[in-house]
């Protein structure tokens, strides 16, 4: 069967974006533990607007006439925007969905991405959802929730606010999958990341005032707070757009399995977590998801 190289390089684009924000997940249960930040939406808010502003101070000094070119267009500023609030309120509400529960439930419920994009894919091509979409969204929830419980979920905390959190946070999610493939399209990668993280600092600002925030800063949370935004944040999202190249939205939502993952992983690396035997099998799950979306035909 002859592979085809553009959808292995969308799904090896949107895996490297899912290891990079599971490795993100690390530095920011650390900044939450250390207390360098008080609440998810200080962290959000500083987050995007450094990421943002540091893309596009870059992209001024290397390409200025494409980062730019994106305020010549009326619509691609408002989709901009658009893409802006997206992003912001999909982070808020998944940092406030682990506030009502825990980062196990909170990753549980944000498999539902690639359930949503499923459903608008099949409502606007009226067709039903592929059946080899279907088995991956089933093996991707099954991975996720054995990798985060190893297989007790007594330990889950589904209340009604983590419930109603986590389903908008996905829903948030989905929809930025779908809208910024056609901002992509029209202004590129860079631009349209770069402006949408603008955008969505600011849309942070109007319930968090930036100059309010009283960080505590030392070394190592310095360290940390870097590494999410350059590479938990700007190449992350980077990967995960010009992976929205090759691959439709809901490939790209079920590949996102892999971040609990990469989380998990870089947790023993560096928080000393010991693996379980059904956290290995959730793992081989996940596996499977990524080989089967990687080597379809179409």
């Amino acid at each position: 069967m002859p592979v085809d190289r553009s959808n292995l390089t969308g799904v090896a684009l949107v895996l490297l974006a899912g290891i990079l924000w599971g490795a993100m997940g690390t530095s920011v249960q650390y900044l939450f533990s250390s207390g360098a930040f008080e609440t998810p939406l200080e962290l959000v808010t500083l987050r995007q607007l450094c990421a943002g502003s540091l893309f596009v101070l870059v992209m001024s000094l290397v390409r200025p006439r494409a980062i730019w070119r994106l305020w010549t267009d009326r619509r691609m500023v408002i989709d901009a925007a658009v893409s802006g609030a997206l992003l912001f309120g999909a982070h808020n509400a998944f940092f406030e969905s682990i506030y009502y529960s825990n980062a196990g439930t909170g990753a549980i419920l944000l498999v539902t991405v690639s359930l949503w994009c499923g459903l608008w894919s099949a409502i606007v091509n009226r067709r039903p959802v592929p059946r080899l979409e279907i088995a991956c969204f089933l093996l991707a929830a099954a991975g996720v929730s054995l990798i985060v419980t190893d297989g007790d979920f007594s330990g889950l905390v589904f209340s009604p606010m983590a419930i109603v959190w986590g389903l908008v946070s996905s829903f948030m999610a989905a929809a930025y999958n779908i809208q910024s493939k056609r901002l992509v399209a029209r202004a590129g990668v860079v631009p349209a990341l770069a402006w949408g993280l603008v955008f969505g600092g600011v849309w942070a600002s109007v319930f968090c005032n930036p100059l309010s925030i009283s960080a505590e800063w030392t070394a190592a949370s310095a360290g940390a707070f870097a590494f999410l935004v350059l590479f938990g944040t700007m190449f992350a999202f980077w990967s995960f757009l010009a992976g929205l190249r090759h691959v439709s939205p809901v490939v790209a939502g079920l590949l996102n399995s892999a971040e609990p993952l990469a989380g998990y992983f870089f947790s023993m690396l560096f928080l000393g977590d010991v693996l379980g035997f059904w956290q290995t099998a959730g793992i081989a799950l996940v596996i499977a998801n990524v080989a089967l979306l990687a080597f379809r035909k179409n």
